[in-house]
Order: structure tokens, then sequence, then C-alpha cells
């Protein structure tokens, strides 16, 4: 058994139970009632110093400061009930030239506990820089200071701010080793510190000054946060700008899509465009383009290279004769835009409404699937040719093409590796093998198509949130 710990249970226990109840801290109303035998522990009675009572005031007020103003108000207001000294000051040096300080807060007689003057984070600037006087002297020492019988009357840099105290208590706050702060506490009345009180006010004045740094730091991180974030929203929602603005009509097909990003922001990226040079709608039997894209990676970085893909492929310069010299083109540009280390598979192919003749060309990317015939039980093929190397990693990449006669009533599946790379609660990935028995069980109509792989999908991750963007589009030939 730990009698140690058994003590400390019951001092906290007291404490808490006695002199804090009005700041509801108690413990919990089923907890077992202190109850240890004489023969384990003696139980010391705590309930009557004032002093524990007030720092545990203290120390729950500053676990719940969230702004470092806050801290310091909180930190010097709990101290001078615990010491009864009359004002806190508090200076800084850092930044500034040798010799000099500001004035970074002035809290006195604590009437209605706010601090004087700016906000010393947020408005540094504004702060006055100080030279000199007895403050000087004290910074210069960068050691701790008591000082008694205190007469300081017009000072050459406070002027007449110091001229009721007769006691001051000096400590440095380190930063990195460095006394860049000082805490100093003041007294209207004669010898009113000790060393031993200097003792205590080193480490916990620096103690406090860590929170400080601490709270600053955390606010610091949020603002930036939250900045970060209206950023990605803002990329996320350019990106999705870039997405068809709705399901174009091509005749002969009918076209479903799903799209979900990872993160706000994502790298996935689906398209349909006449090959017309200057894109325009052309005539009922022109062909299309079709392009699903995945960046490498996931998150804004991966937004932006594929909106540098979309941007290459829509401004490719002449009618393209076939898939293949599409890819090329949007790889050549991407190796001069040094894009690092991000690549992107792509799957582009150009459909011909009048002879329903399918060209494609693959980079890197997964092969789609093709819904044999219309109705449930339907098999999937594998359209696994035409393949080579991701666009953005090397410049001499010849890329080919194949094709393929699409039957009426026949279904394309096109999807990026975030659908076949999701795993499930014990690691198992979905794989193709996941989508093609969600295709087989579902008509072929391009809605149905979506709606089995996403419900198919969701039953398997069985709630994880996804890891990687996750795009279907689904391609069906109309019967006739």
């Amino acid at each position: 058994m730990d009698v140690g710990s058994h003590s400390q249970q019951v001092v906290i226990r007291e404490t808490i139970g006695t002199r804090l109840e009005s700041k509801s801290i108690m413990p919990p109303a089923d907890a077992d009632p202190l109850n240890i035998e004489s023969s384990v522990a003696t139980a010391l009675d705590v309930s009557s110093s004032e002093r524990v009572g007030l720092m545990m005031d203290l120390v729950v007020k500053l676990s719940r400061a969230h702004d470092p103003q806050e801290v310091l108000r909180v930190f010097a207001d709990g101290f001078r009930r615990v010491q009864s000294f009359n004002a806190y000051l508090s200076l800084s040096i850092r930044g500034l030239k040798a010799g000099q300080y500001k004035i970074t807060r002035f809290l006195s007689d604590f009437a209605d506990g706010s601090l004087q003057g700016v906000d010393p984070w947020s408005r540094w600037h504004e702060i006055k820089a100080l030279r000199g006087g007895i403050l000087g002297s004290i910074i210069a020492g960068a050691r701790p200071v008591i000082l008694h019988d205190l007469h300081v009357d017009h000072d050459e840099a406070v002027g007449d701010m110091l001229a009721p105290y007769r006691s001051l208590m000096a400590i440095p706050l380190f930063d990195d080793g460095q006394p860049l702060n000082w805490a100093i506490e003041l007294d209207e009345e004669d010898n009113r510190f000790s060393v031993e009180q200097l003792e205590e006010a080193i480490l916990r004045a620096n103690l406090v000054g860590n929170t400080v740094r601490n709270v600053l730091i955390a606010k610091q991180l949020g603002e930036a946060s939250s900045w970060i974030q209206r950023e990605i929203d803002q990329i996320a929602s350019i990106q999705r700008s870039l997405l068809p603005a709705g399901i174009p009509q091509i005749p002969g097909l009918e076209i479903a899509t799903h799209y979900q990003t990872f993160n706000s922001a994502g790298g996935d990226l689906y398209d349909f465009m006449t090959t017309r040079p200057d894109g325009g709608a052309g005539e009922p039997d022109d062909s299309w383009g079709i392009l699903i894209a995945d960046a490498s990676g996931h998150g804004p970085s991966a937004a932006v290279v594929t909106a540098m893909l979309h941007s290459i492929v829509h401004t490719f310069p002449s009618l393209p004769r076939n898939p293949a010299e599409v890819l090329e083109y949007a790889n050549r540009h991407l190796m001069t835009k040094q894009i690092a280390d991000s690549f992107v598979t792509a799957f582009f192919a150009m459909y011909d409404p009048s002879s329903r003749r399918l060209r494609y060309s693959r980079a890197g990317h997964p092969p789609p699937l093709l819904k044999q015939s219309f109705g449930p039980g339907g098999a999937a093929l594998r359209i696994d040719d035409a393949g080579a190397i991701p666009l953005g990693i090397s410049e001499d990449v010849g890329y080919v093409d194949a094709s393929v006669q699409l039957e009426p009533g026949q279904t394309l599946v096109l999807y990026t590796d975030g659908i076949t790379e999701a795993n499930g609660p014990g690691g198992n990935m979905f794989g193709v093998d996941g989508i093609e028995r969600a295709v087989k069980d579902c008509t072929g109509e391009p809605g149905c198509i979506v709606e089995s792989i996403v419900g198919s999908l969701r039953a398997h991750q069985a709630g994880a949130r996804p890891t990687d963007d996750q795009t279907i589009v689904a391609i069906q030939v109309e019967a006739r």
C-alpha cells in the first residue's frame, strides 16, 4: 500500500471540501467519503489555512485564463491577497536597445482589478521605451532586489509613479536563460518584504511567466489555425469551382458523380469538355473529353496541383488527335512547373457519340471498370490497357492510346484510389473487388452505381473517417 499517496489524497480532499466549497470544485457527489484507518495515516487538518484556500482559488482561476492579460491580472490579484502588497509593476526589455525598458503593465490598489496601460502583445509599439532611473538600475543588475526605506520622487524615467511606496521587491523573469522581463511588487509599508518571500517569489513569478508564454503561444496558435483554416476553405471553394457546374448533356450518355475530399481542400479532379480548341459546345456529334485525376498527397498542396492540371488541359492549343497527346502535353507543362515531389495520376478519354467509341490513355491512374450488361448480376471488366507512369515524374514519357467500343446498357466506372485504398476496421482495403461487388449488385444506372459503391464503402469503413479524397464518375450508354 502506498501510504504517501493516501496522505496526499487526505490533504487535497479536506482542503477542497472545506476551504473551496464556494469555488465549485468540490469532488463528485458520489465520491467515496474519506475513510482511512488511523494505523495507515494521520490526516493533517489544513482547513484553517487561509493561504491554502487562496492559492487553490488562484490556480483554478489561472487554469481558466485564456489570455495573457487575464493570466497576469489573476496572478497579481491572487498574490496581493496572499502577501497584501499594494501594487504590481512589470517591465520588459525584449527586443530593445541596451539600457532601455518598457513598463508593460501597472496594477495599483486593485480596486477594480483592471490593468493600466495598453496590451503589450498586440500594441507593443505604442508603449514608450524608457531609460535610466531606479528601474533602469535594477534591470542593469540582472539580479533579484529588495529595497526598503524607499523614497523615489521625481524619478528621471517614471516621475512620481513610485512616490507612494516604501518597499520594493524585483524578480527577473527568464526566457531561454535571459532576464527579458521583470515582476516588481510594491508596498506603502516600509520593511515589507523578506528574503524568504523573495525566494518564493522567484519561483512563483517565473512559473507564472511560463504560464503567460504558454497561454500566449496557445492564443497565437489558435489565431494562426483559424487563419489557415480560412485560407484552406478559400482554396477548397476555388477548387470546387473547377469542377463541372452541372452534368453535361453528352448525346447518348447518362452520368452521375460522387466527390468527397479528405479535408476541406483535396487533390481529386474530374471534368468533361468538348475537344474543340475554343471550348465551345460544337455540334451534337463532336467528341467529348473525359478527365479524372488525383494529385499525390492531400489538402491545399494537392488542390493547387490539380488546379494547375485543370488549367493546362483547358489550354490545349488545338483539336487533339488522341488522348495520349493531351496527357503528354499536360506532363510537359507540369514538369516545367517544378512541382517538387508531387505527381498526378490521370485518366483521359475522348468519346465519339456517333460511333460510341471511347479512346483513352492512363497516366498511373487506376483502371476503370466496365459493367457489361444492364441489370443486377452483370459482370464488370477492368479496362487496364494504355497505362504509363503518372504525370510530373519524368519528361520523357510516351503515353499510349487504347479504345473500347461501348454498347447500349454498358456503364463505365471511373474512380480514384481513395475508394480502393479505404481501410476497414481491421486494416483491410476496400479494393477494386469492393467496387466490383457493389457494381454487380445494382442495375447499372449511373445513380445506382454511385449509390451502391458509396453505400458499400461506408459499410466497409464502419464509421471511420476517410484518409484520402474519394471520387466516382459513372457513365452509362443509353439503351436504344
